[in-house]
């Protein structure tokens, strides 16, 4: 699959925006999205009763932004299996056109309130069509996805200090 850089670079940013959000709260991070329309980006929040119905009402608008759109990346929290329980992730799916369907990726963390510090873990998963892809065959795209995160204005500077691996 062909991945054009502007989605990766988006996608990191949306990733270091979500981190930012919640890197010094106790609480969930509120669905986001960031859309760009002839190089301009439009940070869109996604609120709802419930994480669920938020993360819901966010996907539905990806048939609209994919239309209306050159890129849109869509952050959120969730929970990934790992050994006998679960690790919490921020999930970001992404897409630019070009694009047949769209990308996501995983990053581990530690939320603020399990220890009262914030911390990421390794480097971010980068999953097509279902499936995690393995790390050497992606190493081109992280490499991208970080210099998104690194664009932050906030977390990009934050991020080495929050990542462990």
């Amino acid at each position: 699959m062909i991945v054009p850089d502007a989605a990766l670079l988006l996608a990191g940013f949306v990733l270091a925006h979500a981190a930012w959000s919640v890197s010094d709260v106790a609480e969930l991070l509120v669905p986001l999205a960031i859309v760009e329309r002839s190089g301009k980006r439009e940070l869109v929040r996604v609120e709802a009763t419930t994480q669920e119905e938020a993360v819901s009402k966010g996907k539905a608008l990806y048939p609209d932004w994919t239309k209306t759109t050159d890129a849109w990346a869509f952050g959120r929290e969730g929970l990934m299996p790992q050994g006998n329980g679960k690790v919490d992730v921020f999930v970001v799916d992404f897409w630019a056109k070009g694009m047949g369907s769209p990308v996501t990726i995983l990053q581990r963390f530690e939320p603020f309130e399990k220890k009262q510090h914030f911390k990421i873990i390794g480097d971010p998963q980068v999953v097509i069509d279902g499936a995690i892809q393995d790390s050497n065959q992606v190493g081109f795209m992280v490499s991208r996805i970080q210099e998104g995160v690194a664009q932050h204005p906030k977390a990009g500077a934050l991020w080495k200090t929050w990542r462990v691996e």
